[in-house]
């Protein structure tokens, strides 16, 4: 392939007329799939002369061609991108790559970033299965070269060699230990020497960069497991001496003094001392501490860091914070975050924390307090982008090396595992900072601080066994809740912060709780438009809104507080709001009534705006970027999105007793459910099928929306890509109701019953099922045949009937390990018996699957029911095979005897039933306070505080966990015997095996509650004794008990 031919269509891509781009676009779809496309690439990308935007377009589809061609997994949404690399290219592209990279290095660096991918991908596929064995000398050879862009790209390649053993333990990685011996002293002497050099290049970027791929080595081999020949004291300590030599390596001037601190962060040698301080942190946390040590059983490694390296690695930490505190030497984010964090893992450890211990007073003064104090750039945030500054402030996770969030975590392990040392300090200063604060206006941003601390280690101070706890009100009164008149709006969002916490609080003073709601009420009411405060004013309304202090005044102003939450709920994305709005649904049902249907409509506005947006963002193709930090994360709007359609559940849920509005509801929803099933939004399905099913439950019917709804479900079905079939269980909980409530309408419209048969089809047609999936499907056949009774025609039985048998082959053995399958898979034949025994009987027959099926179903499966479902279609199943099914027929299968055998089995059944009736009766009355009760127990396991001792760590538990996991996995694989089941064998239930476990939803419905199985068996046996034949085949063997037994049944 002609380079300049080539290079001149990766100019047209960049032309700005749309018809020379498409033209090209076109042209290197078709060069694409031609021998030698990479290698001309690599051509164009190694030329000196060809300008770097080319290059750039070059090395772009260069690289994603290698990722989604090279291993033959990937596949793209670019049809320019769908074609796997020929393995005869694979060895020239090897070959050429690394000089590719090389002229890159000089000519175009910018063209390094993206080929990097590629070269991972080559490399991680190619490297573990010896295809590339002479990666690692040549790379060597580049590092020996004296030429610092040759370096520069052994050592690229050399992070991505060894990249390839990160996740890999030692006893598989036994080629590490000769590589380390080997390459591990002159890369170590190369890094000291070249590269460091005594702070010489400490200007020089490229070398900065070196230095951070030499970290990058170290860490990708120390990552999962410790090499043996790294730990040894000839091995680690120079190493850690370079990791300390990088640590103590002053930053150029020039960096510090012309860059924001925002742009010094991307800078190499800022990125190496990062990965400096990251390795030294994950070595002490994963083979020198405690809590996996029992993994990594490496005593004598643990002695020489705990010893020997830590001590003077804690200091070095000590005097870097005093310096970062003075303002006399800058530290980066990332660097402030790591050393916290070896802090904080310091304070865990028993044997470290006595180094920890005596500067605890100056850590909380020096770092975690200043820390915690807001700055101008905070404020600024606050008041022009209030989003960002609740995502940033106000919110619990840390997702960007954040000093300050590394600061709260520190001080909560040190105030939660050594509360005795601790607490009384961080009370006393937080104490006098308050004080001092409240009569100083100039020290507004101490104050946010303190407030800050107080927040986090509230719940120690209100626990009981506190020495504050009967203090901690008096301190709210005195130096918290004055805060809600403060003129600045930070604090008050601050203060309301803190009283989302105290819901739980026994307070002694009534004026307390006064005190409380009209601080929030007043924060949540006011017009200044303060969404940060409205937020956290709604969060802590919700922490008290079960207070009958609370809730009396609250029902008088509960419509415009819910009109607020819903504007602030259009203003942020967060599903917290609407976590407020569903308990506002909930507690104040009967006065939000009226507002129902405005609510919903509201409701739905909200969510198609995120849902829009969303889809926007799926339909991203990630081969458009060149900085994968540019992919959007749209988590928030996801979580808020489905909070928006929790809430419009709860109040669909809060109009039980009026069928109109929730017609309305639904009416007012279908927008929403229309909008996630034509773009497949999966994300959403479940609460799609949760409104479905309680709007239908509700109604006892199903509406023409909900009818629609089901329409678009089977649109979404038929589409290539779709995965209602893969989310059967969520679609099941409105494809039940569909069969309960809809059985008229799906007997008598086929259009209907089809989409639920094409879903089946779909699912079951999966190669990939598990037991699980498989219960689902089953489950949905079972009540397709239920639903529609005589209608269904033979073809669908033997679809059904077939794909249950067929299952229940392949999974003979996983029978007795799984009753829920064993069960649900007998049941699709089970219902077909019920509604035509007769097509059934004959194909069982023609499958040799007749006699061993009755065997199981007989005599293990009767006998163990427990689920009122169960029993009660094997007594329709039983009866309408003795009713259905002429005597002749009958006889000419020689099935007399199963017939016989029936008559007992149907008084077996009946006389477990009763019981069962009633079982699920009392579940029906009782489900929600069980489900209180239980979640109280499990709450409870949560209050057993450690006390605020010097103790350990508490990490025996875990281990348990291993150790009881291990032995229930030797249990499965004892287990684990053959078993046939079409041949005969019926051992296929151990005494491990209960059917306990079977789930009976106590509040949905079946799709044979209306059937009574009294008025059935009595009119059977009324029909069976004008039919003599078939009538001594019935009472055969009954005893005198059970004539009277049935004389009984008839009169009931």
């Amino acid at each position: 392939m002609d380079p300049s031919e080539l290079w001149q269509c990766f100019a047209r891509t960049l032309d700005h007329d749309h018809n020379v781009r498409s033209q090209a676009e076109a042209q290197l779809k078709l060069a694409g799939k031609a021998p030698g496309f990479l290698g001309a690439c690599l051509d164009i990308i190694s030329a000196a002369d060809i300008p770097e935007n080319i290059k750039l377009s070059a090395s772009l589809y260069f690289k994603n061609k290698i990722l989604y061609g090279w291993s033959d997994r990937q596949s793209s949404r670019n049809e320019l991108l769908d074609v796997v690399v020929d393995n005869d290219e694979k060895p020239v592209v090897k070959d050429m790559f690394v000089k590719a990279l090389l002229q890159s290095s000089i000519y175009s660096p910018n063209c390094i970033r993206l080929l990097q991918p590629a070269l991972r991908t080559i490399v991680s596929e190619d490297y573990p299965k010896k295809q590339w064995n002479s990666l690692l000398e040549s790379s060597f050879e580049l590092l020996g070269s004296n030429d610092v862009n040759s370096a520069h790209v052994g050592l690229l390649c050399l992070s991505e060699v060894f990249r390839t053993f990160r996740w890999k333990e030692n006893d598989s990685r036994q080629d590490l230990e000769h590589m380390i011996m080997q390459h591990f002293p002159p890369l170590l002497e190369f890094t000291s020497t070249t590269l460091l050099d005594g702070g010489k290049n400490i200007d020089n970027p490229k070398i900065g960069d070196m230095v951070k791929l030499v970290l990058k080595i170290y860490k990708f081999v120390t990552y999962h497991d410790l090499p043996f020949t790294l730990q040894r004291p000839e091995s680690f300590i120079p190493w850690a001496n370079l990791h300390v030599a990088i640590i103590q390596q002053p930053l150029s001037t020039q960096t510090i003094a012309s860059l924001e601190p925002n742009s010094r962060k991307v800078q190499p040698w800022v990125k190496a001392k990062k990965w400096a301080y990251a390795n030294m942190s994950r070595l002490f946390q994963r083979y020198a501490s405690t809590s996996l040590s029992r993994k990594f059983a490496y005593d004598d490694f643990k002695m020489l860091f705990l010893q020997e390296f830590l001590p003077q690695l804690l200091q070095l930490y000590f005097q870097q914070i005093e310096q970062w505190s003075s303002g006399s030497v800058w530290l980066s984010d990332e660097a402030i975050h790591h050393i916290l964090g070896f802090f904080e893992q310091a304070v865990v450890q028993k044997a470290t924390w006595p180094l920890i211990k005596p500067y605890y007073s100056i850590i909380l003064e020096h770092v975690i307090f200043p820390l915690l104090c807001p700055t101008e750039d905070t404020l600024e945030t606050f008041d022009s982008d209030p989003q960002e500054y609740i995502h940033r402030n106000l919110e619990t996770w840390d997702d960007d090396y954040s000093p300050d969030f590394a600061a709260l975590s520190l001080l909560s392990t040190c105030v939660a595992k050594r509360g005795k040392s601790t607490l009384q300090p961080t009370v006393y200063f937080v104490t006098e900072k308050l004080n001092n604060g409240i009569t100083n206006p100039a020290k507004i941003f101490e104050c946010e601080s303190s407030l800050r601390i107080l927040s986090n280690i509230l719940d120690r101070l209100c626990h009981k066994s506190s020495p504050f706890v009967n203090d901690v009100e008096n301190l709210l009164g005195s130096l918290v809740f004055p805060f809600f008149q403060s003129s600045h709006q930070f604090l008050k969002a601050r203060v309301c912060e803190i009283c989302s916490k105290l819901g739980d609080q026994q307070f002694k003073s009534e004026k307390t709780l006064q005190t409380i709601y009209n601080g929030i009420i007043t924060c949540f009411m006011e017009d200044n438009d303060c969404l940060p405060v409205e937020l956290l004013a709604a969060l802590a309304v919700q922490a008290f809104i079960h207070v009958p202090e609370f809730q009396g005044p609250i029902s008088s102003s509960v419509v415009p507080m819910t009109q607020k939450l819903l504007r602030i709920s259009n203003e942020i994305e967060s599903d917290a709001v609407s976590g407020v709005l569903q308990e506002f649904v909930e507690c104040f049902s009967e006065q939000l009534q009226p507002f129902g249907i405005e609510l919903m409509n509201d409701l739905v506005q909200q969510f198609l705006k995120l849902a829009i947006e969303l889809n926007d963002s799926s339909n991203f193709d990630i081969n458009d970027i060149n900085d994968y930090n540019n992919v959007p994360d749209d988590t928030d709007k996801q979580m808020a999105a489905l909070g928006i359609l929790s809430t419009s559940i709860s109040i669909l849920l809060s109009f039980e007793n009026s069928h109109e509005i929730v017609k309305n509801l639904e009416q007012s929803f279908y927008p929403a459910a229309e909008f996630i099933l034509k773009n497949g939004m999966e994300d959403f399905y479940r609460e799609v099928c949760e409104f479905l099913e309680n709007s239908t439950f509700l109604l006892r019917d199903v509406t023409p929306f909900s009818w629609k709804i089901l329409e678009l479900i089977g649109e979404c079905n038929r589409k290539e890509e779709s995965m209602v079939a893969f989310y059967l269980e969520d679609f099941m909980l409105a494809f039940n109701n569909y069969l309960v409530y809809g059985q008229e309408e799906l007997r008598k419209n086929s259009f209907y019953s089809n989409i639920l048969f094409e879903v089946y089809c779909k699912a079951v047609a999966n190669e990939d099922n598990t037991l699980d999936d498989m219960v689902h499907i089953f489950e949905l056949s079972q009540k397709i045949v239920l639903a529609l009774g005589s209608s269904t025609n033979n073809v669908l039985y033997e679809k059904l009937l077939g794909d249950a048998l067929t299952s229940i082959k392949n999974e003979a053995n996983d029978l007795k390990k799984n009753i829920t399958f064993a069960v649900t898979s007998f049941n699709v034949v089970i219902a077909c018996f019920a509604c035509d025994p007769w097509v059934t009987l004959q194909y069982m027959i023609s499958q040799s699957a007749l006699e061993s099926f009755i065997s199981l179903w007989f005599e293990y499966l009767i006998p163990n029911y427990k689920r009122v479902y169960d029993i009660k279609l094997s007594i329709m199943a039983l009866l309408s095979i003795v009713s259905d099914v002429a005597a002749a027929d009958i006889q000419a299968i020689s099935f007399e005897v199963v017939v016989t055998k029936s008559s007992s089995l149907i008084i077996s059944l009946l006389t477990v039933f009763p019981q069962a009736l009633k079982t699920l009766e009392e579940k029906r009355k009782t489900y929600s306070a069980e489900e209180f009760g239980r979640n109280s127990a499990e709450d409870a396991d949560w209050q057993d505080f450690q006390d605020y001792g010097d103790g350990g760590d508490d990490e025996d538990e875990e281990d348990d966990f291993e150790g009881n996991e291990e032995q229930y996995l030797e249990l499965l694989n004892k287990r684990a015997q053959g078993l046939e089941f079409v041949d005969g064998n019926t051992d296929i239930f151990d005494s491990g095996d209960s059917f306990e476990d079977l789930e009976e939803d106590p509040l949905s419905g079946s799709v044979i509650d209306n059937v009574n199985v009294y008025q059935v068996l009595n009119s059977v046996l009324t029909s069976l004794q004008s039919d003599e034949a078939k009538y001594r085949m019935f009472t055969a063997e009954w005893s005198p008990e059970d004539q009277k037994t049935y004389s009984g049944l008839m009169n009931l």
